[in-house]
C-alpha cells in the first residue's frame, strides 16, 4: 500500500504546450492563474466507446446518475476513445440526462433507487464488465487528459503483472467555479480504479467507500469535481446528506462499528471524529472553520476558501443537530433521503444531443480561476510591485549597473553588460534570464508570468511585449496559460513588436517593427507582419 503514481505539484504541466483553442493576449491586466486544461481532440458522440482498433486499453466505466443534465455532457465527452463499455445506471431522470448518455455512446440502465451504496453494488453485481479494470466516476466529476493517461498506463499491463489491485485517484473541487486548493480538500482521494470484480461498496447511507483487499497505490494526478446545478442544487444537496450523515453515525455508534483498512486514513479519521467529538463539542461548525480556513491554509483559496469552508462549517453544524436528534429519540424528516435531486438550474443543462460534439460550450465567460502562486511568490511579488519596481523606475537612465542589481535581488539571472531601460515594465523578475551584452529598449514589456530568456547580444527595441502568458478562451473558467519564450543569440525585436507565449526565435532572427510572433522564427531570418512571415535572409556585413 502507499504507492504514488502521477504528480500532483502542478497537473497540467505537460500539457501546456498545446495551442488548440487558445488566443494570445497582449494584454498588460492578465492575472496569474491556474494552468488550464487543453481541449481534447475526441472522436464524435456518437460514435462508441470502444477503440480496439488503435489497441487502447480495455476500462469500463460506471456512473450512477438522477437528473444530470448539467454534468453528463462532460463527463461522457471526457471518457471517449479510450474506454470500453461506459454503463450509466439511472434511477428515474426526468430531464435529458438518458438522452444526452445515449447520444454519447453509453449504455444507460434503468434501476430504481435503494441508496448510493446499494446502487453502485446493484451494478457491479449486475451489469456485465468486461474489462480488466473497472472506473467509478461521478455524472460531476471528469477525467483530464493527464489523469487519462495515467490510467491508461496502468491498464496497459497484463493485470497479473500489477501488483495492486486498485487506486486511489485525486481529486480537484470546484467552488463557485474556482479550484479549492487547500481547505484540507485537496489532495483528496477516492478509490475509483480496481481490478474488475475485486471491489465492492460498503454498506453506508452517504460518503461511501469501496472495500477492497489487495494493495492499493495513489494516482495523484487530479480529476475535476464540478458541479454545474447551480448554488441552489448544492446548498439542497449537503441539506441532505446531513441528514443521511447522521443517520449513518448513530447506526455505527450504536453497533460500535470500526473502519475497514481498505478506507484511506483521511476518511477514517474523519469519521472517528464525526462519531465521538461531533456530539459533543457545543460548536462543531465553528472548530471546523478554524481548522480548514485557518491550519490547512483555506485563506489561500481566497474568499472562494472563505465561503467554502463556512459551507462546510454550516453542514458539520447540521450533521451535529441531526446527530443529537437521533442520539435523543428524536426523529429527523428524511426529506430526499434518496439523495439524488431533481432540482434542474434553467440554462444549465449540457448541449443538445444534435449539438453534442460543441459540449463544452458555455454561454457566458467566467472570471479567471484561483492564483496558482505558492504564498512564498505573492509575498515576492507584493515586493517587488510596491518597492523593487518603484526604485527601479526612478533610477536615472544610464545607471545600467544599478537596474541589474535590483533585478539580480529579486532572483533574475542577468549577465554582465545587460542595457535595461528604466521604463522597462518587468512582470516577475525571477522569471527572466537576460545573457550578456543584452539591451531592453524604453517601455519594454517583459510579461514574465512564463519563463523568458533573451540570448546574448539580443535587442529588444522600445514598446516591445514579451508576454509568455495567455488564456484559453475555449475553457469556462478562462484559465491561464504561462509558456516560456526563447529568444537566441544577437536576435533583434523591432519596436512595438508583440512575441507570443511558447515562441522560440533563433540566432540573429530578426522581428520587423509592430509585426507579431505567433510560432517559432527561424535563425538569421527577417520575419515581418502581424502573423510574422519569412520575407527574407539576414546578412550580416
Amino acid at each position: 500500500m502507499g504507492f504514488e503514481v502521477g504528480s500532483v505539484e502542478r497537473p497540467f504541466d505537460s500539457l501546456i504546450g498545446q495551442h488548440k483553442g487558445i488566443e494570445y493576449c497582449p494584454c498588460s491586466l492578465c492575472r496569474p492563474s491556474s494552468a488550464p486544461i487543453p481541449l481534447v481532440e475526441v472522436p464524435h458522440p456518437s460514435l462508441p466507446f470502444r477503440n480496439r482498433s488503435r489497441g487502447v486499453p480495455l476500462i469500463d466505466v460506471l456512473i450512477i446518475t438522477k437528473n444530470e443534465e448539467a454534468n453528463i455532457g462532460f463527463c461522457l465527452q471526457a471518457l471517449q476513445g479510450w474506454t470500453n463499455r461506459v454503463y450509466v445506471v439511472d434511477s428515474g431522470s426526468t430531464d435529458r440526462t438518458k438522452e444526452i448518455a445515449e447520444s454519447y455512446g453509453a449504455e444507460v440502465v434503468h434501476h430504481d433507487w435503494p441508496g448510493f451504496a446499494r446502487q453502485k453494488n446493484w451494478a457491479l453485481q449486475t451489469l456485465e464488465f468486461t474489462s480488466e479494470w473497472t472506473l467509478i466516476v461521478d455524472a460531476d466529476e471528469i477525467i483530464t487528459p493527464e489523469l487519462r493517461e495515467v490510467l491508461v498506463g496502468i491498464a496497459s499491463k497484463p493485470a497479473d503483472q500489477e501488483m495492486r489491485d486498485g487506486f486511489f485517484i485525486n481529486r480537484l473541487t470546484y467552488f463557485l467555479g474556482k479550484p479549492i486548493r487547500h481547505c484540507g480538500y485537496f489532495p483528496n482521494y477516492h478509490l475509483r480504479f480496481f481490478k474488475t470484480g475485486r471491489g465492492l461498496y460498503e454498506e453506508r447511507e452517504v460518503h461511501e467507500h469501496i472495500i477492497l483487499d489487495g494493495p492499493v497505490g495513489r494516482i495523484t494526478t487530479p480529476m475535476l469535481h464540478d458541479d454545474r446545478r447551480g448554488l441552489e442544487h448544492y446548498v439542497a444537496k449537503h441539506n441532505r446528506y446531513s441528514t443521511l450523515e447522521s443517520q449513518a453515525l448513530i447506526r455505527e455508534i450504536k453497533s460500535g462499528r470500526s473502519e475497514s483498512e481498505s478506507l484511506d486514513p483521511g476518511a477514517r479519521r474523519r469519521r472517528w471524529a464525526k462519531r465521538t467529538i461531533l456530539p459533543r463539542v457545543p460548536l462543531p461548525g465553528l472548530i471546523r472553520f478554524f481548522y480548514m480556513f485557518i491550519i490547512r491554509g483555506g485563506f489561500l483559496d481566497g474568499w472562494t476558501g472563505f465561503y467554502f469552508c463556512r459551507f462546510i462549517a454550516t453542514y458539520d453544524d447540521f450533521v451535529a443537530l441531526k446527530l443529537r436528534a437521533l442520539i435523543r429519540g428524536q426523529s429527523i424528516d428524511p426529506t430526499g433521503s434518496t439523495g439524488l435531486s431533481d432540482i434542474t438550474v434553467p440554462g444549465s443543462a449540457s448541449p443538445s444531443p444534435s449539438k453534442v460534439d460543441h459540449a463544452d460550450k458555455p454561454h457566458r465567460q467566467m472570471q479567471p480561476e484561483a492564483s496558482p502562486w505558492t504564498f512564498r511568490e505573492k509575498l515576492g511579488r507584493a515586493i517587488w510591485m510596491l518597492v523593487g519596481r518603484t526604485v527601479f523606475r526612478v533610477t536615472f537612465h544610464n545607471w545600467y549597473g544599478v537596474r541589474r542589481a535590483i533585478l539580480r535581488l529579486f532572483g533574475a539571472r542577468i549577465g554582465s553588460n545587460v542595457a535595461i531601460r528604466p521604463t522597462v515594465h518587468v512582470e516577475v523578475p525571477w522569471m527572466i534570464h537576460i545573457e550578456d551584452g543584452a539591451t531592453i529598449g524604453d517601455y519594454a514589456i517583459i510579461y514574465s508570468l512564463g519563463p523568458i530568456r533573451i540570448g546574448p547580444r539580443s535587442i529588444v527595441s522600445q514598446y516591445a511585449h514579451l508576454c509568455a502568458g495567455t488564456h484559453d478562451y475555449a475553457d469556462h473558467t478562462f484559465r491561464l496559460i504561462r509558456s516560456p519564450i526563447t529568444i537566441g543569440a544577437d536576435a533583434w525585436i523591432g519596436a512595438d513588436a508583440f512575441v507570443g507565449p511558447g515562441v522560440e526565435i533563433g540566432d540573429l532572427a530578426v522581428l520587423g517593427a509592430r509585426s507579431s510572433a505567433y510560432k517559432n522564427l527561424e535563425g538569421g531570418r527577417i520575419h515581418v507582419g502581424n502573423p510574422a512571415r519569412d520575407v527574407k535572409e539576414r546578412n550580416l556585413k
